[in-house]
């Protein structure tokens, strides 16, 4: 049986960057939550904010269809370990890089085009794989 370890990792991590992501937006916004655990800041600018949602968005448009292709692939059991780790590190880049851009940079163009270009790999690989899967097996 698989143990499915890398989905139950990465779902993981990516499930604390997420409420890192939610934790910053609740404390830009002024959340009476955010006021007993943090001094505020004063008035955060509206482009911050809205630059801090957009990452919290993004990072949860594409982190779960990688990880429902991630397990997928592990249910699978037809891929080497070391592969699929190092596409869920190029993937995990890409997310950290994109949003660490968005939600602590006005402008950084390498973490938000190397954090896309990650993201889109590590999905496109995934998908790729699993069609070829698919193909192998009717055809073969």
């Amino acid at each position: 049986m698989n143990n499915l370890l890398l989905t139950t990792v990465f779902a993981s991590i990516f499930t604390f960057f997420y409420l890192f992501l939610s934790f910053r937006i609740g404390y830009l916004r002024g959340s009476p939550v955010m006021k007993l655990i943090f001094r505020m800041d004063g008035i955060i600018p509206e482009r911050k904010l809205n630059r801090n949602v957009r990452a919290h968005g993004n990072f949860s448009e594409y982190v779960p269809i990688f990880l429902v292709l991630l397990l997928i692939i592990e249910i699978q059991a037809k891929f080497n370990f070391i592969y699929l780790l190092t596409i869920c590190m190029i993937f995990l880049y890409g997310r950290v890089a994109h949003a660490i851009c968005f939600a602590f940079y006005e402008s950084n163009p390498f973490l938000r085009i190397s954090g896309m270009l990650c993201t889109y790999l590590g999905l496109g690989i995934f998908a790729a794989q699993l069609l070829l899967e698919v193909f192998r097996i009717l055809l073969f």
